[in-house]
């Protein structure tokens, strides 16, 4: 089982499909994802819980956020990266 409880407080963000949404719009086996803060105590406040399936606007911020990270791997040449020991030889 992989699943966490969160606290929902008056702070939460809720939202579906992009928009503004309650507690009451919350249906059982409903696909969510969101934020927390972990609080000292060990607990988790919910930061923000999304409803509902991707939107098209997230699939495609999610997909430039991939691309980026593949073109930031990409740009590092070995060379670069690898360099020569700069301690003298005795």
């Amino acid at each position: 089982d992989n699943s966490r409880v969160l606290k929902i407080t008056d702070k939460t963000i809720i939202t579906k499909s992009g928009q503004p949404a309650t507690m009451k719009e919350i249906v059982a086996n409903e696909e969510v994802r969101g934020s927390y803060y972990k609080m000292p105590d060990g607990s988790m406040e919910a930061k923000m819980v999304k409803l509902g399936p991707l939107t098209e606007a997230e699939k495609a911020e999610r997909e430039a956020r991939r691309a980026k990270r593949e073109e930031k791997k990409a740009g590092i040449s070995p060379a670069a990266s690898v360099s020569p020991s700069a301690s003298p030889r005795t």
